[in-house]
């Protein structure tokens, strides 16, 4: 079994849209204006909804939650230094973290206050 989905949740859907495709550079998938986001990682899809909105019956089931949440999405290992830069160069503040030698995290906060990291495979024994 795995993952299939991943969701988080943010009041602003354009500020969203704006730091995944643009800081992150993730393709969006599929959206409805003020409702939901769908991003496709590899193997797995992210999938941001706006709470208000997305509590509502609509196409896609009522998802009830609330900014806050935690996802992690994996990267190279060799990569954490330039997604470091990356992210700062956004101006986000980035807290690195050493899991010992099975590699390191870096931490931060999306517009909507979910914290995301970006990690190698590596940190789990994957």
């Amino acid at each position: 079994m795995r993952a299939l989905e991943t969701c988080l949740y943010a009041d602003d859907l354009s500020a969203a849209e704006a730091f995944y495709s643009g800081v992150l550079g993730l393709t969006l998938h599929s959206k409805v204006a003020g409702r939901h986001l769908f991003y496709r990682l590899d193997g797995s899809m992210l999938l941001i909804f706006n709470p208000e909105a997305s509590a509502k019956p609509g196409d896609v089931p009522s998802h009830q939650g609330k900014p806050g949440g935690h996802a992690c999405l994996a990267i190279p290992r060799e990569q954490t230094a330039e997604w470091e830069t990356r992210l700062r160069g956004h101006g986000l503040d980035v807290t690195r973290y050493a899991w010992g030698e099975r590699g390191e995290s870096l931490y931060f906060d999306d517009p909507a206050g979910n914290v995301l990291e970006l990690a190698p495979a590596s940190i789990w024994g994957l």
